[in-house]
C-alpha cells in the first residue's frame, strides 16, 4: 500500500530549541470524511519543532499549518475523495524524534458537531447519513432523534473500541415512534466490542437512537454512523484470488442480502518471494457495502490469497453427499454452516507428497464460527485435524499419503450455525516464510523505541526480531528505502536464531528528514530460490494489563528519523583479550560529552548471547564519563565472536536522548585450562608450597601469570609464569 509522507516546511525549527522525545497522545477529531478539507489537531508533548506528519497511506496532503506548540499541532489538511475508508495510522516526526503511532478513521459521511441539549430541551436531530463523535458519562446515556420514511433502512454504526483510546463498552438501541425496541446490539463478532443496529421502519416519524456503556459505565469517545447505509453481518465467499474478478454475496439479515462485484487487488509489497504476505495475519482486506449509491463505513473482512475458490454445493452434510471439486489443489474452499447442527463436507483430489498449511479463516474475517476441522481417506480413515490453533480458527500441516481422493469436514465446536457462520478453508503449499518486527521493550508496551531515531554523528541500536517459517539458514539483513547518511553496522543472523542487535549510524552532515522505511532479511545461501521479508509490526493499541489485548493494529513498515545532534555519545573500549567460559571480564564504557552537559547516563545490554551474564544496566554518573560494565560467561556460553551493542540514555530538554554504542566483538571462547588444587595448610612465620592440576581444554599459545586470590590476612604470595605444559607450585 503506498504510503505518504507529508514535509511542513517547519526547517527554521531545526535550531537549539529542538524538544527531544516527543508524544503524541491522540488525533482529534478522532474521524473526518473523505473528499473534504479538514483541521487536525495531535495532540501530546514536546510537539513544538514538529517536521512531518506521517500517514501510513496514501490520501492525505497538508496545506497549512495553522498553529504549533508543545502540546499540539494543529494542521490543516485535504483528504482526497480517493482516501481509504477507516482506519489510519499515523505518528508526527520533529526535529528531536517521532511519536508513537495513533490512528483516526476516514468515513463516508458529513461529520455533526454535538450539541448537548439543555434541561427541557429535545435530543439532538441527526441527519440521515451522518456522523458524530461524543462521549458518555459514567451512569448515563446520550440520546438522538432521526427522522425515517416507512420501509426505508436505519442503520446506527459504533466505532469506540476501534479508535484505540481505551477500553470502551458501547450499548446501542433503535426505538420506534412507539418507544419500542427496533434493534439493539452489545458486543458483535464483526466489530469486536463495538456494536451495530439496523432495521426496516415501519411508517414515518421520528425514531430515537440511544447509546450507552453496557453497564452505564463510561465511554471516553465513540464515533456513531447514522443513515441509510446497508449494515452486513458477513460477505460470502470470504476471499478471492489475487487479480481476479470476485462476485461476493453480502449477507444483511436486516433487509436482505445483495450481492456486489469487485477484482480483487494486489497489494503493493505483494510478490511471489516476500514472505512477509504469507504470514497468518496479514493479505486480509477490506470490502465496504455500497447498495442504493450509500456505502458503509464499515468494511468486512475478505482473504486475498493465490488460490482459486472452490464453493460447498449443498447438500453436502455428509460425506456421502459431497460431490468431487474437479479444480486440482492448491485452492480455498468456502462455505457457510448455516444452521445449528450443520456440517460441511468438501470432496477433492491430491497429489502423494504433497505437503499443505490447511488453515481456516473464520474468527480472522469476523464470522462467529468457532471451527473443528478434520482431513478423511475415501474409506472415513480421520487423517489430520484441529480444533483451536492459537485462537478459535482451525490450522493443521497435512502431507498427502497417496495419489487419491480425500474429503474435509467443516462443523463448529458447539454445533451453532447461522446465515453467517461464514468460513474459508485454505491449502497453502508448505514454502519459506519471513517477517521482521521489533520487540516490545517491557511488558505491556508496545510503542517504545519502535522507530529509528539517530542523531547527526552519533548511533542507534535496534532490537530485531524474525518469524521463520520452513526454512533455516543464516539471514542477510538490510535497509529499505531510509533517509540519506545513515548505515547499518550488523552480522548476519544465524541460522539458529530469531534475534539480532543493529546499530544504524549518521553522518554527521546527514540531512534532517524522516521516512517511513522497511528492515529486510533475506536468505543468504539460497540464490534460485530466494526468501525475504520485511516489517509486520503489530501495535496494540487497548491492552488490559494480564486481560490481554483488546485492540491492535498493524503496519509494514517502520519510521525513521534523523535529528539534530545530541550533546553526548557513548562508545565500548574494545575488549582486547577473549572472554573464558566460567570466566569474568569488565568492558569499559565510555562517555563522550558536550561542553555543558552533566547528566547521568544509563547504559544497558539490550540483547546478550547466551550463558553470558551482567547487570541489567549501568550508570555513567553526571560527573564522570566512564563506567564499567562486568560480564561472564558460564560453562555453556557459546563459543563465537559476538557482536554487541550497548543503549544509552539520559534525560535531554525534557525527554529521553537514546543512543548507541558502536557495534563491537567479544570474542567467547573456551578455557585454556582447568585447575583444582587440594587443601592447604600453613604455619605462621613458615612458607608453603600450593600444588595446582592443571586440565588443558584447548592449545595454550603462550605464557600467562598465575596468583592465587583471596588469601587469608597476613599472608603473601608471588606470581608465578605459566606455559601449556607447566606444572605450578606457588
Amino acid at each position: 500500500m503506498k504510503r505518504t509522507l507529508i514535509f511542513l516546511g517547519l526547517a527554521g525549527l531545526m535550531t537549539s530549541a529542538m524538544a527531544i522525545d516527543p508524544r503524541l497522545g491522540s488525533v482529534s477529531p478522532p474521524g473526518v470524511q473523505a473528499g473534504t478539507e479538514v483541521e487536525l489537531r495531535f495532540n501530546g508533548s514536546r510537539l513544538d519543532d514538529a517536521q512531518e506528519i506521517l500517514f501510513y497511506k496514501k490520501g492525505f496532503q497538508v496545506l497549512k499549518i495553522e498553529e504549533k506548540a508543545a502540546g499540539f499541532v494543529r494542521v490543516k489538511v485535504k483528504v482526497t475523495a480517493e482516501c481509504p475508508l477507516g482506519e489510519h495510522p499515523v505518528r508526527v516526526r520533529t526535529a528531536g524524534g517521532i511519536t508513537e503511532l495513533k490512528t483516526f478513521y476516514v468515513g463516508p459521511f458529513p461529520v455533526v458537531d454535538r450539541v448537548k441539549p439543555k434541561a427541557g430541551e429535545p435530543p439532538q436531530k441527526l441527519p440521515l447519513n451522518s456522523t458524530i463523535a461524543s462521549s458518555v458519562p459514567n451512569e448515563s446515556q446520550e440520546i438522538f432523534t432521526v427522522d425515517a420514511k416507512k420501509g426505508q433502512r436505519l442503520s446506527a454504526e459504533i466505532e469506540s473500541m476501534r479508535l484505540g483510546r481505551g477500553f470502551y463498552d458501547p450499548y446501542i438501541e433503535i426505538l420506534d415512534t412507539k418507544g419500542f425496541i427496533l434493534s439493539r446490539s452489545d458486543d458483535t463478532k464483526l466489530f469486536i466490542q463495538d456494536c451495530y443496529a439496523s432495521a426496516t421502519v415501519p411508517e414515518d416519524g421520528t425514531y430515537t437512537i440511544k447509546v450507552r456503556e453496557t453497564s452505564y459505565g463510561s465511554v471516553g469517545l465513540y464515533r456513531m454512523h447514522v443513515g441509510t447505509f446497508a449494515r452486513p453481518t458477513a460477505v460470502y465467499p470470504g476471499g478471492g484470488q489475487v487479480g481476479q474478478d470476485l462476485k461476493v454475496n453480502f449477507i444483511d439479515q436486516a433487509t436482505g442480502d445483495f450481492v456486489q462485484s469487485l477484482k480483487v487487488p494486489q497489494p503493493v509489497s505483494y510478490n511471489v518471494t516476500d514472505g512477509r504476505m504469507d504470514q497468518p495475519n496479514n493479505n486480509d482486506f477490506g470490502i465496504f457495502a455500497a447498495r442504493d449509491g450509500v456505502r458503509a463505513p464499515s468494511w468486512n473482512r475478505l482473504r486475498i490469497s493465490e488460490f482459486p475458490n472452490a464453493l460447498e454445493v449443498e447438500p453436502n452434510n455428509s460425506r456421502g453427499e459431497a460431490k468431487l471439486i474437479e479444480t486440482p489443489m492448491p485452492l480455498a474452499l468456502n462455505g457457510i454452516i448455516e444452521k445449528p447442527g450443520d456440517e460441511d463436507w468438501f470432496h477433492f483430489t491430491a497429489k502423494k507428497g504433497q505437503r499443505y498449511g490447511v488453515r481456516l479463516y473464520g474468527r480472522k474475517l469476523r464470522s462467529p464460527l468457532d471451527s473443528v476441522m478434520n482431513v478423511y481417506d475415501k474409506n472415513g480413515k480421520s487423517l489430520a485435524g484441529n480444533d483451536d490453533s492459537g485462537g478459535p480458527d482451525s490450522y493443521f500441516a497435512w502431507t498427502v499419503p497417496t495419489d487419491g481422493e480425500y474429503f474435509l469436514r467443516v462443523r463448529d465446536h458447539l454445533s451453532n450455525g447461522g446465515l453467517d457462520y461464514v468460513y474459508r478453508v485454505e491449502f497453502q503449499p508448505v514454502k519459506p516464510t519471513l517477517s521482521t518486527y521489533i520487540p516490545d521493550v517491557s511488558r505491556y508496551d508496545t510503542h517504545t523505541r519502535k522507530s529509528v531515531v539517530v542523531a547527526r554523528g552519533n548511533r542507534f541500536p535496534l532490537v530485531l526480531n524474525v518469524r521463520r517459517g520452513s526454512f533455516g539458514g543464516a539471514l542477510q539483513m538490510a535497509m529499505k528505502d531510509f533517509p540519506a547518511g545513515i548505515k547499518l553496522h550488523t552480522d548476519e543472523m544465524a541460522s539458529n536464531k530469531s534475534t539480532q542487535t543493529m546499530v544504524f549510524e549518521a553522518a554527521s552532515d546527514a540531512p534532517i528528514a524522516g521516512k517511513l522505511s522497511d528492515i529486510t532479511g533475506t536468505l543468504k545461501t539460497d540464490a534460485k530460490n530466494p526468501v525475504n521479508g520485511g516489517i509486520w509490526q503489530n501495535i496494540d493499541l487497548v491492552q488490559q494489563g494480564n486481560n490481554g489485548v483488546y485492540y491492535r493494529t498493524w503496519v509494514d513498515k517502520i519510521a525513521v528519523a534523523v535529528i539534530e545532534e545530541l550533546p553526548y555519545k557513548i562508545r565500548i573500549e574494545t575488549p582486547k583479550a577473549p572472554l573464558v567460559r566460567d570466566g569474568t571480564q569488565p568492558i569499559k564504557v565510555i562517555a563522550e560529552r558536550k561542553e555543558g552537559f552533566k547528566g547521568a547516563i544509563n547504559v544497558r545490554m539490550l540483547t546478550r548471547p547466551g550463558g553470558l551474564s551482567c547487570p541489567s544496566s549501568i550508570s555513567i554518573a553526571a560527573d564522570k564519563t566512564e563506567a564499567i560494565y562486568n560480564f561472564s560467561a558460564n560453562g555453556g556460553a557459546e563459543v563465537k565472536l559476538h557482536q554487541i551493542a550497548m543503549l544509552g540514555s539520559s534525560g535531554v530538554k525534557g525527554g529521553n536522548a537514546y543512543v548507541s554504542t558502536q557495534l563491537t566483538p567479544l570474542d567467547i571462547k573456551e578455557q585454556f585450562t582447568t585447575g583444582s588444587m587440594p587443601l592447604a595448610k600453613t604455619t605462621q612465620g613458615y612458607p608453603t608450597e600450593v600444588k595446582v592440576k592443571l586440565t588443558q581444554k584447548v592449545e595454550f599459545p603462550g605464557i600467562a601469570t598465575v596468583e592465587l586470590l583471596g588469601l587469608p590476612a597476613g599472608t603473601k604470595t608471588t606470581k608465578v609464569e605459566m606455559k601449556k605444559d607447566s606444572v605450578l607450585k606457588k
